[in-house]
């Protein structure tokens, strides 16, 4: 093959790895803070700085350990969730977006297969969790990250005046 012809395949290669690099979210904590939330506005953060994208971090008393099991406890109760990751200063879950009545009737233009990414930052030396929330696909969410986290809030904070 001639030098010439491997130029398309190389154009097409880097056009496609640039476009996944656009689309792929990005996770974990980096320097302090979860990632930021992209333009798109499918997305909540306690670090974000957009008052339409700002929502506040967890608060705990007590212990990490227990702040820790608190959080897990009340993920559980939100919905079904899948454990990603989960460290001693970070737990990352999935949530699949809804269930197939719930697609049908509000979410029709999600795939069933759509699932919102939610990370918890216990920080270091503080008894604060940051939040986030994002749709994995970049839809809109019509308010279910927020709306999620708050439900996750609220069972959380049950949860820690029982100690």
């Amino acid at each position: 093959m001639r030098t010439g012809a491997y130029i398309p395949l190389l154009t097409v290669a880097l056009l496609l790895a640039s476009c996944t690099a656009i689309l792929t979210p990005m996770y974990g904590v980096r320097e302090g803070q979860l990632a930021p939330c992209p333009p798109s506005r499918d997305c909540v953060s306690s670090s974000d700085t957009d008052p339409a994208l700002y929502i506040a971090p967890l608060t705990y008393t007590g212990t990490r350990t227990q702040a820790s099991a608190d959080l897990l406890q009340a993920i559980n109760i939100v919905g079904q969730a899948r454990i990603v990751s989960n460290h001693r200063n970070y737990l990352r879950v999935e949530y699949p977006i809804s269930n197939p009545a719930e697609r049908a009737a509000q979410y029709y233009y999600q795939p069933a297969n759509a699932v919102d990414d939610v990370e918890f930052y216990l920080v270091p030396e503080r008894h604060v969790i940051e939040i986030r929330s994002i749709a994995q696909l970049g839809l809109f969410d019509v308010g279910a990250n927020r709306a999620r986290l708050e439900q996750i809030r609220s069972a959380f904070e049950k949860l820690q005046h029982r100690h």
